[in-house]
């Protein structure tokens, strides 16, 4: 049986109108705070506490060792000369299953973040409505042609086995 794909409240949706970028004012703080978010929601869901993420991070990423101090500081609203590393997000984002710290970014670079499988959908929809158009345009063409010359070309068409 298929899974049922589960919408994220915190992902954007493909079809959404586009909104005008984000602010950069205040990036720093909508980063601290889509992490706690983040980390809340793995305790929560999950069942992943601070130390489990930052041990399956440090796995994942065996070149950067992350600690649950890290993670603790990073969120610290007292330890604002302290950043979350941008080379750890697609650790956390693999661990926690979340990407609203990913789409907090692109927002504020005025990109949109969308799952592979959306975007697949979307290159899908797109081909079905050109393919479309393409058979309207052949009604359409084939409604002016004179009958004769429909007929020479429907006989062309099927003698090269099309």
């Amino acid at each position: 049986m298929a899974r049922r794909p589960i919408h994220d409240p915190a992902q954007a949706n493909f079809f959404d109108l586009p909104q005008p970028p984000a602010s950069l004012a205040g990036f720093g703080l909508r980063l601290r705070e889509a992490l706690v978010e983040t980390l809340a929601v793995a305790r929560e869901a999950k069942g992943l506490d601070r130390f489990a993420v930052a041990a399956e991070m440090s796995r994942l990423d065996p070149d950067r060792e992350i600690s649950k101090a890290m993670l603790d500081r990073y969120c610290a609203p007292s330890a604002e000369e302290w950043r979350f590393p941008l080379e750890s997000l697609p650790a956390l984002i693999r661990v926690t299953d979340d990407a609203r710290l990913l789409t907090v970014v692109a927002e504020a670079c005025d990109h949109r973040v969308v799952p592979s499988e959306a975007a697949a959908l979307g290159e899908l929809m797109m081909l079905e409505l050109k393919e479309k158009r393409i058979r309207e345009r052949k009604e359409a063409l084939k409604r002016s042609l004179p009958q004769g010359a429909l007929a020479w070309a429907e006989r062309e068409a099927a003698r090269r086995g099309r």
